[in-house]
């Protein structure tokens, strides 16, 4: 298939109507440090307060069994703004994933938030990147993937037929039958949206960091957080610190292949970011005291 049919497809999508107007203010209401609940509520549409409605009333959040929360803007002071952009920004694609096994939606959405929680805690800590881009990157690198399973049906058979039967990786499939793979999708359907080129690089290039032109720091920390996020395993108990560093010893060496010699407590400093992020994005997910046995896996 040639680039230009797929850029072809590509403007043909909606999405949502009013999605890339929405999705620029969120990113907005994110990068900007003095935004508040208020802020963030002004740019939902119902369906977007219903769900944040929803969240702030289960048990995660210890609200079940008190009184019902029924203002928007108590409901993201509870869920809290980063836990809510990590939903937001998703919710456009959550119905473009069907019920038919081809695309695991709660997969995705875990190894998204990951690989955004992952970028940016790393860029925080070591001080490089735009911890915002990479952390926006990080939770819409996939995007691509769902628009081949969802405008490009037959593509999407094909690919997975060649991962399954003839041992390609799914970026080599995807070469092989589109000429392009689903980062380079996801950046094409994002810049048609003008979100900004220090996000769009490191979602196009997260699986090739090494072309990337522009914005090299972002795209190599994404792939940091892709990478992590694929080996990480929620269903590991979380309560202790000392047992997630345990189970996670790859996590310092891929972080140190940027080029970096990690200190002992910039160490620290990392794990303990992330611990308690994940702990957050279990909750999230799963909801109070419940746990799931597979590992969180993406593309």
């Amino acid at each position: 298939m040639e680039r230009d049919d797929i850029l072809k497809r590509l403007r043909k999508i909606d999405v949502l109507p009013t999605f890339p107007a929405v999705m620029a203010e969120v990113i907005s209401v994110i990068e900007d440090p003095m935004s508040s609940a208020a802020d963030l509520a002004k740019i939902m549409d119902p369906s977007m307060a219903g769900e944040v409605l929803r969240l702030a009333n289960t048990a995660y959040y210890g609200t079940r069994n008190f009184r019902r929360i029924t203002s928007i803007e108590h409901a993201i002071a509870i869920v809290g703004l980063e836990q809510l952009s990590q939903i937001i920004l998703h919710m456009p694609f959550l119905s473009m994933m069907g019920g038919d096994g081809g695309l695991d939606r709660e997969k995705f959405i875990r190894h998204s938030m990951i690989c955004g929680i992952v970028s940016k805690v790393v860029s925080h800590t070591l001080r490089a990147g735009d911890e915002h881009a990479v952390y926006i990157g990080g939770l819409m690198h996939d995007i691509g993937a769902i628009i081949i399973y969802r405008y490009f049906h037959d593509e999407w058979k094909t690919i997975g037929n060649l991962v399954r039967d003839e041992g390609y990786t799914r970026e080599q499939a995807e070469e092989e039958v589109l000429s392009c793979d689903h980062g380079m999708i996801g950046a094409c359907l994002l810049t048609m949206w003008n979100i900004p080129r220090q996000v769009t690089d490191g979602v196009m290039h997260h699986h090739c960091p090494q072309k990337a032109v522009e914005n090299t720091w972002n795209t190599r920390l994404i792939n940091t957080g892709n990478r992590f996020a694929k080996i990480i395993d929620l269903s590991d108990n979380l309560a202790s610190l000392d047992e997630f560093i345990n189970n996670n010893k790859d996590f310092v060496p891929i972080v140190e292949e940027l080029g970096f010699e990690v200190s002992l407590t910039q160490e620290l400093d990392l794990f303990e970011g992330v611990f308690s992020l994940m702990k957050n994005v279990k909750g999230l997910l799963f909801g109070a005291g419940e746990d799931k046995d597979d590992q969180s896996t993406g593309c």
